[in-house]
């Protein structure tokens, strides 16, 4: 008993909270002693493994690049080693593994998908958004509904999991983002020429100087409009200023001011 304030004040939240912590230790000392017991307890064997995210890559792929055995013990395993082995793959961007107890695993994975095509030698790498190299392209590549990356330094040799990231990139990417999937259809080749000057090519042909990564919804409206109205008479294409277009024609005649202007 406890005299406190002039009242006697019992101890019966002390014994209580003093019974608690004895509990609490006694049941860690038996976590403890019972821990590795669990590496040797045969429900805790690998049966199952649920994969998720997996687009181009394979559940058999993922499982390979892993190592993973049916009849692993689940705490065994270091999950932070398989995610490390995951991201090795260059297409595996993001990788989450957790245990599903008493005999599963989860593997929820994030790839990257191919964006450009960046010309190699005689032939071509498969290239991310982010500038990681996928892999080398074997054999045609009329069939691969990619753009063409010029003006990138490529290492030698260039290898998958290799970065080619530069600021230059981001920007030549939020740059297409913002563009419509018909407009980007269009674009045979990108170029990232010095001063990060953006520089785009059609399947016909006409080049389109777009400057800078500035003023992307205005300069695509310039784009589109001188497209619509002189399509199949152009060369070239200017919108560096954002504000005004100036073309010049297949036979060397040129014009400048706003594309409105440009079929009356």
């Amino acid at each position: 008993m406890e005299k406190k304030g002039g009242k006697i004040v019992p101890f019966k939240g002390r014994r209580r909270g003093l019974k608690v912590s004895r509990f609490l230790i006694l049941l860690g000392f038996i976590i403890l002693l019972l821990g590795p017991l669990l590496y040797y307890v045969p429900i805790f064997t690998l049966q199952r493994i649920e994969i998720e995210g997996n687009v181009r890559l394979t559940a058999d792929d993922i499982v390979r690049l892993t190592a993973l055995e049916p009849g692993s013990n689940l705490f065994r395993l270091k999950l932070w080693q398989l995610r490390e082995w995951l991201l090795a793959s260059p297409w595996i961007k993001e990788a989450t593994i957790k245990r599903i107890l008493p005999d599963g695993l989860s593997i929820v994975v994030k790839e990257r998908t191919p964006y450009f095509l960046v010309p190699y030698y005689t032939s071509f790498l498969l290239v991310a958004a982010d500038g990681t190299i996928l892999c080398p392209v074997s054999g045609d590549i009329e069939d691969i509904m990619l753009p063409i990356l010029t003006g990138l330094e490529l290492e030698d040799p260039a290898l998958p999991g290799q970065s080619l990231h530069c600021p230059e990139l981001d920007e030549l990417v939020a740059v297409l983002e913002e563009f419509p999937e018909d407009f980007k259809g269009m674009l045979a080749e990108l170029h990232l020429s010095e001063g990060g000057e953006l520089v785009f090519y059609t399947g016909e042909g006409v080049q389109i100087l777009f400057g800078q990564a500035v003023d992307s919804a205005q300069k695509l409206a310039l784009i589109q409009e001188t497209l619509r109205e002189l399509d199949g008479s152009l060369a070239v294409i200017n919108v560096r200023r954002g504000d005004r277009v100036h073309v010049i024609f297949k036979g060397g005649l040129q014009r400048d001011g706003p594309a409105s202007n440009h079929g009356q």
